[in-house]
């Protein structure tokens, strides 16, 4: 039976500047922008520590993260997009993508349906879980999907990545029994370099997955900053990798989304 890939609501009216984005350039990849933005993290950090003393799942700022994009998306429904023949076309559902690496090569993910509506305890229950069994290598999906393309030449793969992000996104179709999981990359990824030590990287969009935003976490560091008083302090700061399609998401919306981050970042209890 054939159902479909991504439930999404009719194509909206263009603007004029919209229309000239989508005709300047190709599917994502060449379209990406990169942006970084630097957020204090001691309000959220205390409000983690709070809600750990009695949470029976380690909430971590990648799940805290993940729910702030969750609401940031669902406020700003033009960023829950994606691009089908030649028309935007918002998402019904906020799905949020986490990559997850285990090994010393290996790289998966877990992807999280409806986050804007889930309490930070399901969030880290859900993928705590989600990601232990990917580690295992109990994974069944995973390890189809990794058994098929030890039989795929390296010369075809893109040819096939192609197919795949034609039939599952601009024809919309998704086959059961195909072996591709159902929307597996939702509606953007979010990749915590901070837990390899860096503080800072921009991640590149895939075309096949038609993911418009990429969001990588550093790690957090404490940062000389001078305070409005005009006195110097030390202030846990962390960094916000962003790539973007630029198809989608222009500088206004852009604005929108990192001063909502922003308020979230420092009001952690509105959400």
């Amino acid at each position: 039976m054939i159902r479909k890939n991504v439930e999404l609501y009719p194509p909206r009216p263009l603007s004029a500047w919209r229309k000239i984005s989508i005709g300047s350039w190709r599917p994502v990849g060449d379209s990406q922008v990169y942006a970084e933005l630097k957020i204090d993290a001691t309000a959220t950090l205390g409000y983690l520590e709070a809600l750990n003393r009695s949470s029976p799942h380690r909430i971590s700022m990648t799940h805290f993260l993940g729910k702030v994009m969750g609401k940031v998306l669902s406020e700003v429904g033009d960023l829950n997009s994606i691009i089908r023949w030649g028309r935007i076309q918002q998402r019904k559902h906020v799905d949020v993508f986490f990559h997850v690496a285990y090994g010393d090569t290996e790289l998966s993910g877990v992807i999280v349906r409806d986050i804007d509506k889930k309490s930070f305890q399901e969030i880290a229950q859900e993928l705590t879980k989600s990601a232990a069994v990917i580690k295992s290598g109990e994974d069944q999906s995973f390890k189809h999907i990794k058994k098929t393309w030890e039989w795929i030449p390296a010369g075809i793969a893109r040819g096939v990545l192609d197919l795949i992000g034609f039939v599952s996104y601009s024809l919309n179709i998704n086959i059961k029994g195909s072996g591709v999981p159902r929307d597996c990359f939702g509606s953007m990824m979010i990749t915590n370099i901070g837990s390899l030590g860096f503080s800072q990287a921009f991640v590149p969009l895939s075309p096949y997955s038609r993911v418009p935003l990429v969001l990588a976490l550093g790690k957090i560091q404490k940062v000389p900053v001078v305070l409005p008083d005009g006195t110097l302090a030390a202030q846990d700061q962390v960094g916000l990798c962003f790539t973007f399609d630029h198809r989608i998401m222009d500088g206004a919306r852009g604005a929108k989304m990192s001063k909502l981050i922003e308020h979230y970042f420092l009001h952690p209890e509105l959400l």
